[in-house]
């Protein structure tokens, strides 16, 4: 059998203004020993340094699980003198209801700049940044999502939003 995706995009200038990829929820996260060797990253597209992905297919999750997203932020504002962004990201949590939607809860911010970034991080070299986050689904009720992911650029005084849907239900 033979099974086919057919999926619009939208293809983003990713060297200009502040941009964000497309976020990846996470099926599974695997820690390697050694960075994957360059000549078989065409076959490994979803690894980052030591962390190899596997995309959720479905954006299904049960109770017991957790669920997993990355993206990344291109073109942050750069201070001149430290050469580094001042980004927060926020991650709130809406609930489909009969009524509606409403929202259910957040993480903590995720902040990037001068004291959390690492002292070698570069942004004149490569001006962008990975971000995402796990969450346990234990205290979510079963139901449909909508996960929304707030950049802010405080130095551009610029904010993108976007939004990724799924579902929450019973099992192990």
């Amino acid at each position: 059998k033979t099974t086919v995706l057919k999926q619009s995009i939208t293809a983003i200038a990713y060297n200009s203004a502040l941009v964000l990829s497309s976020i990846i929820v996470v099926d599974k996260v695997e820690d390697l020993q050694a960075p994957i060797p360059e000549a078989q990253l065409k076959e490994n597209p979803y690894t980052f340094g030591l962390m190899k992905l596997t995309p959720a297919l479905v954006n299904k999750f049960t109770k017991a699980g957790e669920m997993s997203w990355i993206f990344v932020i291109y073109n942050a504002t750069l201070d001149a003198t430290a050469g580094k962004p001042d980004l927060t990201v926020e991650y709130s949590f809406y609930q489909k209801t009969k009524e509606g939607e409403k929202y259910f809860n957040k993480t903590s911010p995720q902040a990037f700049n001068a004291q959390t970034l690492p002292p070698q991080w570069d942004g004149k070299l490569m001006n962008q940044i990975s971000a995402g986050q796990s969450v346990p689904l234990a205290s979510f009720p079963e139901g449909e999502f909508r996960l929304e992911v707030k950049v802010q650029d405080k130095l551009a005084n610029k904010t993108l939003t976007e939004n990724v849907t799924f579902t929450v239900v019973a099992g192990s």
